[in-house]
């Protein structure tokens, strides 16, 4: 089996969607394409995956119709939900090379790492990574400071040779529409001249993306870290694109 790709959805600020982006995709990939996929969940300040699964467990024993929907897949699944390890950015991919080493296979590694470049052990790990997708928004201070993030990965480790990084690439979320709007656009005539490149696909500013159980009643879900989002909801959510360029950026 060949080596699995190691990818992160990374910033130097939070409220981006780094981690609800990382869900969202590894949940797509192992739950819908088959694509088997292990989560690092290298912030030990907070451990969002964590809280992600815990919620899901939650959400799906005191539902009864969510109960039923997580029974029903896992009966013609065929496969367990993807594995989460808690972990900490300096030992985080030591850890996950333990795993790959005790007989785990995963053909993609998510890494939800916290967001600085002022940790020298996240410097590193990011250095480890084989690709790196960088949540990008319409908001002014969102917006300057994942266009630095992305520069200074460029500028200061890609072009180096002393890094894994393959490929940096800016991803538009949280925006007014499904389409990219004129700044967007215009963001990325200008990064174009940094060096940095966005991918076409954008995710809009959706309550669909929030939707993880949370309330009662037969409603579906969309970012679990134990189900692929409901069908009903993907519909014009841009997901499937987003990870149809993603996985053939990857290459997997």
């Amino acid at each position: 089996m060949s080596e699995p790709v190691f990818v992160a959805f990374a910033t130097q600020k939070g409220g981006t969607g780094k981690s609800t982006l990382t869900a969202l995709t590894a949940s797509y990939l192992h739950y819908i394409e088959g694509i088997d996929v292990m989560v690092m969940d290298c912030d030990d300040r907070q451990h969002s995956f964590k809280d992600y699964r815990d919620n899901d467990f939650l959400v799906t024993n005191e539902n009864p119709y969510l109960k039923r929907a997580v029974m029903n897949f896992y009966r013609n699944f065929g496969k367990k939900a993807y594995e989460i390890i808690l972990t900490n950015p300096g030992d985080a991919v030591g850890v996950a090379l333990d795993r790959l080493e005790e007989g785990v296979s995963p053909q993609v590694v998510f890494f939800d790492i916290t967001g600085t470049v002022n940790d020298l052990s996240i410097v590193k790990l990011l250095s480890r990574m084989d690709y790196l997708f960088v949540p990008i928004t319409t908001d002014t201070a969102d917006m300057k400071s994942s266009i630095r993030f992305a520069s200074h990965v460029v500028n200061n480790m890609l072009t180096t040779g002393k890094t894994k990084i393959k490929g940096v690439n800016l991803v538009w979320n949280r925006i007014p529409s499904k389409s990219k709007t004129r700044l967007c656009d215009m963001i990325d005539g200008y990064v174009e001249e940094l060096g940095l490149q966005s991918l076409d696909t954008v995710l809009s500013n959706s309550s669909r993306f929030f939707k993880d159980g949370a309330t009662t009643g037969r409603n579906g879900l969309f970012r679990s870290t134990m189900m692929p989002p409901d069908k009903r909801l993907l519909k014009g959510s841009n997901l499937p694109e987003l990870v149809a360029e993603i996985r053939k950026i990857i290459n997997v």
